[in-house]
């Protein structure tokens, strides 16, 4: 063929092998054929935006990926881990460990790494929530998307890392992290890139991101600095101590002699604090009035006692026990001299025998088999009482709580069947309406939990706290599915390893203003009847169902009623108080307070056949005085900072807010006793005092106060570790902040190609539909 006439018929062609040609000289061979690699595969496609409208491409979010699967391959996360604080060996840095838990927990579940970073937050005061920790286990997105974002943020901040500084710095880290196991960086990088083919200089780079985006983090959440004022307080606070002999006159005490409010000022004094909680002490109400309900939940049972499941349980052989020795020796060794003549000759092991140790085996043989049985069983009266959802069509999850209720067996039904089949006791019934502080107080409820993932214990309040009619609580990703209406939870047991229960929530009421003054609700909790109380003789295993007289009642009238009778009783107790103050001065405080113990002390009527009553007339029979003196030494005064951060790291915790007012309740009153001391002293000259303290709604009558007082010495001496201290703790605080996914989301107005689509959209006029 002639080649003029060829190249006239295909010169398109011709052209592109010439372009193709040009292109590739220029850019180099290898450059060029990643380049059609990534225009073949379609990698030089947008899919998201950052920063200033900055472009994201699918070669972007690979190439981030590779990286931390090099990271991955190395071991970072084991790095990241094992980062301890200077000066606090003992302590592990949280800014890298939570920075290694969002980019590489999803590749293991962690929750005993969990629990260890909840532990250090409170051991070190850090100021996190246990949501905020929740938050990092809780992406949106895949982790190369926050290794993206986060990377560019620091390249922004200025921050980058050599490779040779980033392989000195591995060097004299690897062979300290014990997951390594003494491994020298050469042998541990040098493994990576003779297993995967990857070179040291890639490693090394993805590494250098890493400790990059570290050194950025500190930066970031150290740029507050830490006040001499601050320093100064704080040191104050911690290391100054007030002792204080004092007796405390309660309005309670008087207030059974006050006569009866009449139905006006009950009704004034009820609509003037019911939007208030109880205990929450301000300006505006100095004596914590606070009629306003707390969320409450309901909740039916059935529950056994482990006493009474023992009973049809068939105790294990001597053969049983011997077998299970036999298997499990290695469980029982001792230290012993290996000398039996000379008891400080060397210590030695060895394996105790089975006569030693068959007593212990039986019992926690026999002991395991009565926890399997009433689990059984329980287990029974979940799947007898669960909801039957195999007729309907719409995903469980979709049903609203009537609808479960109306598909769930009956707990009492279902507890009578049990018994007849078991011949055993069970209780089944309902508590009333309880609030979290309540249900944590009580002997039965608030020893109840559920074995979460990884062994973590979850109680009972957290549990039926978080359904998402209250939503008060918070339930980790290493906790237990969050529970619904009407839904079995359980088995749950005791952790003194006495009852076990299947219980489930039927009704939830949100914190509210009480209805009116008349209102009122049972808060009976769960119920097992004493021994002196009859049985159905028909039906021994049935207990007996609570009498409705006898249950525990929450009445809002009677609250307001005994709290204006506190208030009225207050004359009257700072008068005695006075007259107490006269009698100490005159006669001593012990002859004072026989005096006011026998004018108003508990008047309390003792059983004489109780085996806790002595004969002797002069013994108090374990009864405590109504008055007595208490000596409280090294109280320390409570700061603002200290409140705030306890009540961070509880806001996830039913009942929470009672704990809280209660320290602040606590804070108050050691800040009234250093008030009575003046500034330039340590003690108080005319002593004794009367001190009142309107949120107890008591009178303390004081004998002694002196304050340990921290000196400049002491203070210039503590001032540099202190100051390091404080600026270590808000660093660590605001690293849950810093490393929050959705934060750096924020941070970084990462967006995909869609969002910002949608978003140039709602900014365009709607068109017109009128003809042009």
């Amino acid at each position: 063929m002639n080649l003029v006439k060829w190249f006239r018929k295909n010169k398109t062609k011709a052209m592109a092998i010439v372009a193709i040609g040009t292109l590739a000289s220029f850019m180099g061979l290898g450059t060029f054929l990643q380049y059609l690699g990534r225009r073949a595969t379609g990698l030089q496609k947008i899919v998201a935006y950052f920063a200033d409208n900055r472009e994201v491409t699918k070669y972007d979010l690979a190439l981030a990926q590779e990286q931390l699967r090099i990271l991955r391959m190395a071991g970072a996360d084991a790095l990241l881990r094992n980062i301890g604080v200077p000066l606090f060996n003992n302590t592990a840095d949280l800014q890298p460990l939570l920075l290694g838990e969002l980019l590489f927990s999803e590749q293991r579940t962690s929750p005993a790494l969990v629990n260890q970073i909840q532990q250090m937050i409170r051991t070190n005061d850090y100021r996190i929530s246990e949501s905020q920790i929740n938050d990092i286990y809780r992406r949106s997105m895949p982790s190369e998307i926050y290794w993206y974002c986060l990377t560019n943020e620091a390249k922004f901040a200025g921050l980058r890392k050599s490779n040779e500084n980033t392989g000195r710095e591995l060097a004299r880290a690897i062979p300290r992290i014990r997951e390594f196991r003494g491994a020298t960086y050469s042998q541990l990088i040098g493994s990576v890139v003779k297993q995967s083919g990857i070179p040291e200089e890639k490693i090394l780079t993805a590494f250098g991101e890493l400790l990059a985006i570290w050194e950025y983090a500190k930066v970031s959440c150290s740029s507050e600095d830490i006040t001499s004022s601050q320093i100064m307080h704080t040191v104050s606070r911690e290391r100054e101590t007030i002792d204080v002999n004092f007796v405390k006159f309660d309005s309670a005490v008087f207030a059974e002699t006050q006569t009866e409010p009449n139905q006006e000022r009950l009704i004034e004094h009820f609509n003037k604090y019911k939007k208030f909680f109880a205990g929450v002490v301000s300006e505006e109400n100095p004596y914590g009035f606070g009629y306003k309900l707390a969320d409450r939940v309901q909740l039916e049972y059935i529950a056994c006692r482990l006493d009474d499941i023992a009973k049809i349980v068939t105790p294990p052989t001597h053969e049983d026990a011997e077998e299970y020795y036999q298997k499990n020796r290695e469980q029982f060794p001792e230290e012993v001299p290996s000398d039996p003549n000379d008891p400080n000759s060397p210590l030695t092991e060895r394996i105790k025998s089975y006569a030693e140790v068959a007593a212990i085996i039986s019992k926690g043989l026999l002991q395991n088999k009565i926890k399997s049985k009433a689990k059984s069983i329980l287990d029974e009266a979940k799947e007898r009482t669960c909801a039957d959802l195999q007729d309907i069509d719409t995903v469980p999850e979709d049903l609203s709580p009537e609808e479960l209720k109306q598909r769930v067996g009956d707990y009492e039904t279902a507890a009578e069947e049990l018994i007849k089949k078991y011949k055993v006791k069970l209780y089944a019934g309902q508590t009333g309406l309880l609030g979290a502080a309540g249900m944590m107080a009580d002997e039965y409820l608030g020893r109840l939990y559920l074995s979460g993932y990884g062994g973590t214990f979850v109680g009972l309040t957290q549990i039926v706290f978080a359904i998402d009619e209250l939503g008060l609580s918070e339930l980790g990703p290493y906790d237990i599915s969050k529970p619904r209406m009407y839904e079995n939870i359980g088995p749950v047991r005791d952790i003194l390893g006495r009852i076990m229960a299947v219980v489930r929530v039927i009704d939830a009421e949100k914190a509210s203003e009480p209805e009116s003054i008349n209102q009122s609700f049972s808060t009976s909790t769960l119920s097992f009847e004493t021994a002196d109380e009859q049985v159905n003789e028909a039906e021994p295993n049935i207990a007996p169902k609570p009498d409705l007289e006898t249950q525990d009642v929450f009445s809002v009238k009677e609250k307001v009623t005994e709290d204006l009778k506190r208030l009225a009783a207050m004359d009257t107790t700072q008068k005695c108080a006075e007259e107490f103050i006269e009698l100490a001065v005159k006669n001593g405080w012990e002859s004072a307070l026989q005096k006011f113990n026998e004018l108003y002390g508990r008047q309390d009527e003792q059983d004489s056949n109780d085996p806790n009553v002595s004969d002797d007339p002069n013994a108090t029979n374990g009864l405590p005085e109504t008055f007595e003196l208490v000596n409280s030494t090294n109280l320390r005064r409570i700061s603002r900072e200290t409140i705030g951060r306890l009540a961070v790291q509880s806001e996830n915790e039913p009942g929470s807010r009672l704990f809280v007012n209660e320290a602040q309740i606590e804070r108050r009153f050691i800040d009234s006793l250093y008030w009575l001391v003046p500034q330039d002293s340590n003690t108080v000259d005319i002593v004794p005092l009367i001190m009142e303290f309107k949120p107890n709604m008591s009178y303390y009558c004081v004998k002694e106060i002196r304050i340990k007082r921290v000196y400049q010495g002491e203070y210039e001496q503590s001032k540099p570790l202190k100051v390091y201290t404080q600026e270590h703790i808000q660093s660590q605080s605001l690293a849950a902040v810093h490393f929050n996914p959705e934060n750096i989301l924020k941070r970084m107005n990462f967006r995909w190609v869609g969002q910002e689509e949608q978003a140039a959209d709602s900014n365009q006029p709607p068109e017109s539909e009128e003809p042009s």
